[in-house]
């Protein structure tokens, strides 16, 4: 992992480009000046400039506070987040092409590609090209095709449409006549093809690809993993988080909060070894996971501390939503740090195998990833639940993009826990409001109409929280979302009136909905199964995988399936209405994917025609 100190800074150094410790006050002159190495000797009357921060909290609590607002910042470690957003972007930067070996020589870490480095050097049996390093003379051969080793290939395509399908693994062993280890090992290559298919792909986002103003609904969802031990049965709780575009539904990721590669032996041997325990924690070198030690601290700490009475009102669906947010934002100021919503319960464990990794550092190196995926978009405007972890993680990438107004941010509070008849009674009383308007404004076309429902609303904003963040309430919900409340969190007042009103118009989180709501109907691993409680009010989930990785595995295969294999009612995926793909994509060209796709779409055509999954286009 990255060294994490580094002479003449105070707070967490920088590391590769990525510094997320600064004011987050977006009205501050030192939103997003990170700290001033060497000040200048000033006089005492001077007074304090951007880039000033003291440090305040107690020591194991160091805060960051700004010497020209006073907000108090916790701090991350930026070398965490590096190390985060690789373990997020592996699936970008996958790679087949082979290169030297030999980790003293100098080509070393170059693929065949590089000319001049590597000489063709016959094939192998099975047929693939071997090659010849011309500076320290080693040999090596390519990756073979996918299918080699692949026993019984013909079974891959049904494992996996069954798999997205809601086919339980037990069920897909008795379709496909395969045993269990079998049908492990193809969710294995599945996943390994999944990966390589989506990396050619997300290639161009990576590179730069143009892109037109983009909106992203941004939320979390919690998985379960069942124990897998029965003398100690706790269950692992997992949060995935993911962002997906209003437009287009693209998923641009989906990402869980668990490392498969970390070994929690060695980790944990090397941390003790290391002093970890005894550091705080943005300044140690295993920043990012969650040690033994440290989980079951908050276990302990979670059950002493009382649960706060959430209020309830009587009444309107509206005044209850507006009481949960205000709620949120009291729960939120009693932590010990605003930015982790700790989820640590007696009833919740550390996996066995893998390591956990805090969530805060997971939003991190999500929005981090966001950032370079979208940096070829004119405009990007985020929708987000409402997380003090996912604002800061937003205003920590796009900081930059804040300040020169190609970048924004919403809250979006919606009530989820509607009944039907509670959804019908909003939808109807919003057409009703939507009639009304109507009648005073019998000229106005529809889309001018909630224009100006809108700004209506504008002029009755509520401030909520303890950065007075100025709440209203949507005019025209929905019903996926029935009742709807908006904040802009990034409004610096340069907006024009009728621009700031269409942009809270599109405030929504159906998109990232719909997708986790697909995950739930779609993949037996991750639904919401009934449950059935021990006599130790231990809960065993019916349908939910016993080991993290493999519902990590199956979870990005099906953001794979879901972005360019599911067409929807206009025959089109997300990765079609984005551009990242002309036509609907076959199980079979993801399977036997072997190279980067320099032919367009035509290979994609043909596999489709011959799989019998789609016409033509």
């Amino acid at each position: 992992m990255a060294k994490l100190t580094a002479a003449g800074y105070r707070f967490p150094a920088p590391a590769d480009g990525v510094q997320v410790n600064f004011c987050k006050n977006v009205s501050c002159e030192a939103f997003g000046v990170p700290e001033t190495l060497h000040r200048v000797r000033r006089s005492k009357f001077s007074l304090p400039a951007a880039g000033d921060y003291i440090r305040g909290g107690e020591a194991d609590r160091v805060r960051m506070v700004c010497a020209l607002c006073g907000s108090k910042n916790p701090l991350r470690s930026n070398a965490a987040i590096v190390e985060e957003r690789r373990r997020l972007n592996q699936s970008s930067f996958y790679t087949e092409a082979p290169g030297c070996p030999n980790e003293t020589c100098d080509n070393h870490g170059f693929p065949v590609p590089e000319a001049g480095r590597y000489a063709r050097f016959g094939k192998t049996k099975s047929g693939t090209a071997r090659w010849r390093c011309n500076g320290c003379k080693k040999t090596f051969s390519e990756k073979g095709k996918p299918l080699l080793r692949q026993r019984m290939p013909h079974k891959n395509r049904d494992v996996f449409a069954l798999l997205v399908n809601k086919m339980p693994l037990r069920r897909i062993c008795e379709v496909t006549g395969l045993g269990a280890p079998a049908v492990y090992g193809k969710i294995d290559f599945i996943g390994r093809q999944c990966q390589a298919f989506v990396a050619d792909r997300e290639k161009k986002l990576y590179e730069g690809m143009s892109l037109p103003k983009m909106y992203l609904a941004v939320d979390r969802q919690v998985h379960n993993v069942n124990w897998s031990s029965r003398r100690d049965r706790r269950n692992v709780q997992l949060s995935a988080i993911g962002s997906a575009d209003l437009d287009s539904g693209y998923i641009f990721g989906f990402h869980l909060n668990f490392d498969p590669a970390l070994d929690p032996v060695e980790v944990e041997r090397d941390a003790s070894r290391l002093g970890d325990l005894g550091t705080y924690e943005p300044y140690r070198h295993y920043a990012r996971v969650w040690l033994s030690a440290d989980y079951e601290a908050a276990v302990l700490r979670a059950a002493a501390t009382p649960k706060r009475n959430r209020r309830r009102v009587s009444g309107s669906d509206d005044a209850q939503l507006r009481v949960d947010i205000a709620n949120d934002y009291d729960e939120t100021g009693a932590r010990a740090d605003v930015e982790v919503a700790e989820s640590t319960t007696r009833d919740t464990a550390l996996p066995q195998l893998g390591m956990l990794i805090k969530e805060q550092y997971t939003m991190h190196g999500h929005f981090q990833a966001l950032a370079r995926m979208l940096a070829g978009a004119e405009k990007v405007r985020f929708y987000l639940d409402q997380d003090s972890g996912m604002r800061a993680a937003f205003l920590g990438a796009f900081a930059a993009r804040v300040k020169d107004r190609s970048a924004d941010a919403w809250y979006v509070r919606i009530l989820k826990d509607a009944t039907i008849h509670e959804k019908e009674r909003a939808v109807q009383e919003a057409k009703m409001r939507l009639a009304e308007a109507k009648r005073r404004f019998p000229t106005l076309t529809q889309a001018h109409l909630l224009r100006e429902l809108m700004k209506e609303e504008m002029g009755r904003v509520r401030a909520v929280g303890p950065f007075h963040d100025l709440w209203l309430s949507h005019p025209l919900p929905n019903m996926s979302e029935p009742v709807k409340e908006v904040c802009w969190l990034t409004d610096m007042g340069d907006y024009d009136i009728e621009h700031a009103a269409n942009l809270y118009l599109k405030a929504s989180l159906h998109a990232i909905d719909r997708f986790f709501m697909q995950t739930r109907r779609l993949l037996s691993l991750a639904e919401r199964s009934i449950v059935t409680a021990s006599a130790e009010r231990r809960v065993w989930y019916g349908y939910s995988a016993y080991k993290p990785e493999n519902l990590a595995r199956v979870l990005q295969i099906f953001r794979v399936y879901y972005n360019y294999c599911k067409v929807g009612k206009d025959k089109k995926t997300p990765a079609m209405r984005l551009g990242l793909a002309r036509a609907p994509i076959a199980i079979e060209q993801v399977l036997y994917h072997d190279r980067p796709d320099t032919g367009g779409d035509r290979e994609g055509r043909e596999a489709n025609r011959k799989a019998g999954s789609i016409a033509d286009p």
